[in-house]
């Protein structure tokens, strides 16, 4: 067990949404009420997650409860609670798509949106998956007979009459196909658009949240299905941390909470003092009025010295050289002619 996440014995914690236990900014509220939160609150303890994905760092601390009792009413979730259980398996599975995207897929790969044509529309989200399994299966071919590996993709499936959005899926995919190929594979409408993913300084996150938007889904359907040969993103989870990197001795998280509530300032700089390798991109404190307590987020984005960019760059110049040499122009979706043993996916696992 890593040092600064051993717990005391018998010390358990139960699940929460914190997010929605912490709806209010501190930014909103008067430096007098803040003075008084932090005077008048409960003890209790406070976590630190660190979620590595990709490029991206997000950094979330939170207070701990033993009992249901002692959390905010809007972030309760009992079992005898469908609509607050749902609410947070529904952001989980949104957070999770996010940090895969952001894990997995970069400015070469792409993301194709595909429609369906008149009266090829599908009467029901179980029958849009089958036709997105199928398709799959075609990409996958398409691939095997050029010798590339199995797809790497996420896909979320759309459509709400209510709102009279027509079915479609958005496909994020690696970029080793090409476009032209990716598009005539689908068979179902002529309508699509295949485009370069383009990262910002979040990373895909902007995409993520675009396409995973929530209408009309019914109870227990899934909407978002990814291949089997994603790599997972990184988690980790501690209750106290020095005050710098491999510097000090190590501090509870909750003495550095109210240094971060008093002066947002004081989060950049102990981020930057914390995590030496990321640049840091923004924060959020959060809290709410049942106990007082505060829930702190910060991004970050690892530092980059342009060796990576450069190395890419000549990458995809050897893919160029490689196709021609080939007699096949990939140029325009990327390509690779290694042959590699991809295991063969049959349209992905729902997440």
């Amino acid at each position: 067990m890593e040092k600064g996440s051993r717990k005391k014995k018998g010390m358990t914690f139960i699940p929460y949404d914190y997010e929605a236990a912490f709806e209010k900014n501190i930014e909103d509220l008067h430096e007098f009420f803040v003075e008084q939160l932090l005077k008048n609150r409960y003890k209790c303890v406070y976590a630190l997650k660190e979620i590595t994905a990709g490029e991206q760092f997000e950094v979330e601390i939170y207070p701990e409860f033993r009992t249901m009792d002692d959390v905010p009413e809007t972030g309760r979730v009992r079992k005898d609670n469908a609509a607050a259980q749902r609410n947070l398996n529904d952001k989980n599975a949104r957070k999770y798509v996010e940090r895969l995207l952001n894990h997995n897929f970069d400015n070469n790969d792409i993301w194709i949106t595909l429609t369906y044509g008149e009266g090829e529309e599908p009467e029901t989200m179980e029958q849009a998956i089958r036709n997105m399994q199928n398709y799959i299966r075609r990409i996958n071919y398409q691939r095997r007979k050029r010798g590339l590996p199995a797809a790497k993709y996420i896909y979320i499936t759309e459509h709400s009459p209510d709102t009279e959005i027509r079915w479609h899926h958005h496909l994020i995919m690696d970029g080793l196909l090409d476009m032209d190929t990716v598009e005539a594979v689908w068979k179902k409408g002529r309508r699509n658009e295949t485009r370069r993913l383009e990262k910002d300084e979040h990373g895909l996150t902007g995409m993520s949240i675009y396409i995973t938007k929530e209408k009309d889904r019914k109870k227990g359907e899934k909407r978002w299905n990814c291949s089997q040969n994603l790599k997972q993103f990184r988690v980790r989870k501690v209750h106290s941390k020095p005050p710098a990197a491999g510097k000090g001795g190590y501090k509870p998280i909750g003495k550095y909470v109210d240094g971060f509530v008093k002066d947002r300032a004081n989060i950049e700089e102990q981020m930057t003092r914390w995590y030496p390798d990321f640049d840091f991109t923004d924060s959020g404190v959060y809290y709410n009025d049942f106990n007082g307590m505060f829930y702190i987020r910060a991004r970050m984005r690892r530092k980059t010295d342009g060796k990576e960019e450069d190395k890419k760059k000549r990458q995809n110049m050897h893919r160029v050289d490689c196709n021609r040499w080939y007699g096949t122009d990939y140029s325009n979706g990327g390509g690779s002619i290694q042959r590699a043993a991809g295991k063969r996916d049959t349209g992905g696992k729902q997440v």
